[in-house]
């Protein structure tokens, strides 16, 4: 999903977007060892349980998905200035919804298989019909951990549509300079996390479906995004947007980051004082006091999470790195590809009479070896690269070589 096209390269948002999709592959991984999920009768679901695992999920369901698409958004307005409104969406189909349409009917199959394999084996005879903890918008249908694909098209259509109409008015680009100083400005004043919360809360507020242990409640299925998703990964989309416009209030992140280190930090201790470490699949009884409060602890720590992470990529990873940047093109397949694999190894190793410990490393190893190793062998240098990334790597290069200018040839 490579989209640098500019003559620069942002090193340290190609970790950082490596970063994301990968440790979606152990936020899945950890799913099956979460406390109260046998209970809740979750197909794939181990006897042995750890709830300090369950606050490492928590934590990285809080920010991480906030942090990818704020990323796709910086990207996007990257590609929309080199090739155009025509030239993005071409790119996007291609790279976007094609492989959505793929990997869809590959996927979704094995991940049905894997969750069939795990009722069998723990006596789940009848799955009952299937209820989402969200409000499910047209057809139910199901995206799985692919949902993201879907909600970037839906992202990417009403930015290009949005633009068009501001673009109509504002000719002389005045409205969306302004536009690009208030952001800065708010990243100047610490208020960036406020202003993004506000929208957010409101829409959760009074929503008694809301599973607050759960986070934002992410599309997974229906054709139309609930409206708490589309505020927070829209809102996180144009934040990166504007990132981009006025990159210079990385380097404001970069300084920032121990502020909002610890803005991450409080929020999520509050956010867990109030929910509780265990997990919860049912919606907590908070009243409105306790739901506002929880919203702002939990809001307030998904954005400084978010910013603290861009801030410290800025001061650790802005040099050249090709394994980094192998990471960034590989990273892509691995998570499209990745919950079919961590599913059937749970499922493989519900009986086994091992300690949580043993069977995440197992897991954790084995799928990084299969998926690394097809990427290097199947995709890397094959047409699947050319669909995936748009490049195919000659069978020379074992990774990316990047020259003394720091820019990677063929970006």
């Amino acid at each position: 999903m490579d989209i640098q096209t500019d003559e620069r390269r942002f090193h340290h948002l190609d970790a950082l977007r490596a970063s994301a999709l990968l440790i979606g592959i152990l936020l899945h991984a950890i799913m099956s060892f979460l406390p109260g999920y046998r209970e809740a009768r979750w197909p794939i679901s181990d006897a042995s349980t750890s709830t300090g695992l369950g606050i490492v999920y928590y934590v990285i369901h809080l920010f991480r998905m906030p942090l990818f698409f704020l990323l796709a958004g910086f990207f996007a307005r990257l590609l929309h200035q080199k090739l155009g409104t025509r030239g993005l969406l071409r790119n996007r189909l291609r790279r976007i919804a094609l492989p959505l349409v793929a990997f869809y009917f590959v996927v979704m199959p094995s991940i049905v298989v894997a969750m069939v394999w795990g009722a069998r084996q723990l006596d789940i005879k009848a799955a009952g019909k299937v209820e989402y903890p969200m409000p499910i918008i047209g057809p139910p249908v199901p995206w799985g951990h692919l949902w993201f694909l879907y909600m970037l098209l839906v992202i990417y259509l009403v930015v290009v549509l949005l633009r068009a109409a501001v673009a109509r008015f504002d000719t002389g680009g005045t409205l969306r300079s302004a536009a690009g100083r208030l952001v800065d400005l708010s990243f100047r004043t610490r208020l960036a996390p406020l202003i993004l919360a506000l929208p957010i809360g409101a829409s959760l507020h009074g929503a008694a479906w809301w599973v607050q242990w759960q986070g934002i409640p992410s599309p997974i299925a229906g054709l139309v995004p609930n409206v708490p998703s589309m505020l927070a990964y829209g809102g996180a989309f144009l934040a990166g947007w504007f990132l981009h416009r006025r990159q210079d209030t990385l380097e404001l992140l970069a300084r920032d980051w121990p502020l909002y280190g610890v803005g991450a930090l409080l929020g999520i201790a509050g956010a867990l004082y109030i929910a509780g470490a265990t997990p919860k699949l049912a919606v907590l009884p908070l009243g409105a006091t306790g739901q506002a409060l929880y919203l702002a602890a939990y809001l307030g720590g998904m954005w400084c999470a978010t910013f603290c992470a861009i801030g410290v990529a800025q001061r650790c990873f802005a040099a050249p790195s090709a394994r980094w940047r192998y990471l960034a093109d590989a990273s892509y397949w691995m998570y499209l590809m990745h919950l079919p694999v961590v599913f059937l190894l749970q499922a493989w190793m519900l009986t086994w009479p091992l300690h949580w410990s043993a069977k995440l490393a197992l897991i954790l190893a084995i799928t990084a070896a299969l998926l690394l190793g097809s990427y290097h062998f199947l995709v890397r240098r094959t047409f699947m690269g050319v669909f995936l990334n748009g490049r195919k790597y000659p069978a020379t290069a074992r990774v990316a070589p990047v020259n003394p200018a720091g820019q990677v040839p063929g970006a």
